[in-house]
């Protein structure tokens, strides 16, 4: 049987923690994004001639998620959390970037709140089937 190695990746518009994970040692990337936020307005509705500004937004979060996946293991099993539906796009270009190169790998996702480093880490070992071992209060 080979190491587990696993890549846990928490994203959400603003910004991404990766976590690479194998017995031996641990990466940790913070990747901060340019997504402007969405502008939510009390006036006229978008028209053809005015238009909501959603294909700029668009551009920020696809080379955003090109950053993201350039820091991704192409060998790793990967644990994909976030908040809303960014983790579950971002899950669908990963898939279908593995399906054209032929790559298999055990990708799972978690929509889920902010979470902190060291919960991240905790997902990632348990993940990989490797959680940490715990010690008793005495």
């Amino acid at each position: 049987m080979t190491d587990p190695r696993a890549t846990g990746l928490w994203i959400s518009a603003g910004s991404a923690r990766v976590l690479r994970w194998s017995p031996e040692l641990s990466v940790r990337h913070r990747i901060d994004s340019t997504v402007p936020g969405r502008h939510r307005s009390t006036g006229r509705p978008p028209t053809e001639s005015h238009p909501a500004g959603e294909g700029h937004r668009d551009e920020h979060m696809r080379t955003f998620f090109a950053q993201v996946s350039h820091v991704l293991p192409v060998d790793h099993d990967l644990l994909l959390l976030g908040d809303g539906e960014v983790v579950e796009h971002f899950a669908e270009l990963v898939r279908a970037d593995d399906k054209s190169h032929g790559r298999t790998r055990r990708i799972e996702v978690e929509r889920s709140g902010q979470i902190t480093e060291r919960q991240l880490l905790a997902r990632v070992r348990t993940f990989a089937g490797s959680p940490a071992r715990r010690q008793a209060l005495r």
